[in-house]
Order: C-alpha cells, then sequence, then structure tokens
C-alpha cells in the first residue's frame, strides 16, 4: 500500500522555510530515540528523503551524510523505519538480509512513514493518532480501536516479539475479540507486524505462531 504524498507536496508549496521546519520538528522527535545522537545531524533529513518514495535507493540516503552510513542505516534498520527490498523473498522482515551495497533499495513500512511524516509536522512522536490516521487511509471500520489494541500488543512484546495467542487476548481487552484473523492481517499490511519465520524453538513454533513489532511504533510510551 502506497500511501499518498498530499501532506508533503502541500507543505512543499509553502517554499523551503516549511522544509526547514520539518527537519527541525523531525529531529526534535527522534530524541527519544536512543542511539540516535551520532546521527542526530543527517537522521531528518534521510527519513525526509526515504518518505518521498515509495522506495529509494542507498545512494539516494547517502547523499544526505558523508561519514558512517553503514551504522546510519543499521539504526534505521533495528527501528523498522526501512527495510531492504532486493533480498526479500517474501514479506516478513526477518527473511530481508540488511546489506551496504550501493545497489540495494529500501522502502519504508507504511506505518513507519505515517509517523515520520507527522512528526515532521508537529514535533513529536505520536503513535496514537498516526495509528488510527493510518487505519482510516486503509479504510479500516475498526480504525479508532486501533490505537489501543496496538498499545496492548506492545506491552506484551518480549524483545518486541509477541505471540499470536498475545495478540488474541489484546483483540478481547479491546473488544475486537471475534476480529483476531482480520486484525492480524490488516496489522501486517499496515507494517506494524510481521511474521517470524526463524522462531526461537520448536516449541515457540508449534505453540503459537510468533509475530515481529515495529519497534518505532509506541517508542515513546515508557520511554522506550
Amino acid at each position: 500500500m502506497d500511501l499518498p504524498l498530499a501532506v508533503m507536496v502541500s507543505d512543499k508549496k509553502q517554499g523551503s522555510g516549511m522544509n526547514r521546519r520539518h527537519l527541525e520538528n523531525l529531529t526534535r522527535a527522534l530524541k527519544i530515540f536512543p542511539g540516535h545522537e551520532p546521527f542526530s545531524e543527517n537522521l531528518a533529513g534521510i527519513l525526509l528523503s526515504a518518505c518521498e518514495k515509495a522506495t529509494i535507493t542507498h545512494d539516494a540516503l547517502n547523499q544526505r551524510t558523508l561519514q558512517d552510513f553503514s551504522d546510519v542505516l543499521l539504526f534505521l534498520w533495528e527501528w523498522k523505519f526501512i527495510l531492504p527490498v532486493r533480498s526479500a523473498k517474501c514479506g516478513e522482515w526477518d527473511s530481508r538480509l540488511l546489506t551496504a551495497g550501493s545497489d540495494e533499495v529500501f522502502e519504508m513500512p507504511n506505518i513507519s512513514r505515517v509517523l515520520v511524516r507527522q512528526a515532521a509536522r508537529t514535533g513529536a512522536w505520536e503513535s496514537r493518532s498516526a495509528i488510527v490516521d493510518l487505519f482510516l487511509l486503509m479504510g479500516e471500520p475498526e480504525a479508532l480501536k486501533m490505537p489501543d489494541l496496538v498499545l496492548e500488543m506492545r506491552k506484551g512484546c518480549v524483545h518486541y516479539t509477541l505471540t499470536g495467542a498475545r495478540i488474541g487476548a489484546a483483540c478481547v481487552k479491546t473488544g475486537l475479540k471475534d476480529k483476531t484473523g482480520a486484525m492480524i492481517a490488516v496489522l501486517k499490511g499496515s507494517g506494524i507486524i510481521s511474521p517470524k519465520l526463524m522462531a526461537f524453538s520448536g516449541k515457540s513454533r508449534a505453540s503459537s505462531p510468533l509475530y515481529e513489532f515495529n519497534p518505532c511504533v509506541y517508542a515513546e510510551w515508557e520511554g522506550v
């Protein structure tokens, strides 16, 4: 799902001052992320560049920084701001191998893209409103319940991993108990979760499917 660029396009029409404000706002919002400090000067610009297109190349991102770009890429990948496209045999995140090759192409998960755009406008990392905005764009009837569902899921994570049973329990708690299967499908489409193909053990695979939770979602919750 390629989200519309209406917000960024309308801001660009107001001139370069608005672009500078985007950079300043996003730089301020990104301060909640541990490890951002070495890249703080360039990180906002890199993310805004990535937001402008459905995909972006290694070289296009690298135009924003002059050194330690491999470390920048690792930071962006660990927080699921970007995902490599070339090495993806399927949609699951843990099947995508990060490389620093100049021919690599990246994309942003939908929720990461919405969070970045919103932070560029407001100067704050606000997952709740970003989740509502994204699911409204996706036409999800339960859009207003999704922030509570996602937060319940986040609370149930261990190292940003949770089971299908945990998702089911979160659905029950947020009034979506009869829609667990549908919720898992839309959560995957939104970029909030991804199935973990490389489960921790045979026992965990057999008992309940494992999912990886996008760590940039509710990164503001208890200071990450």
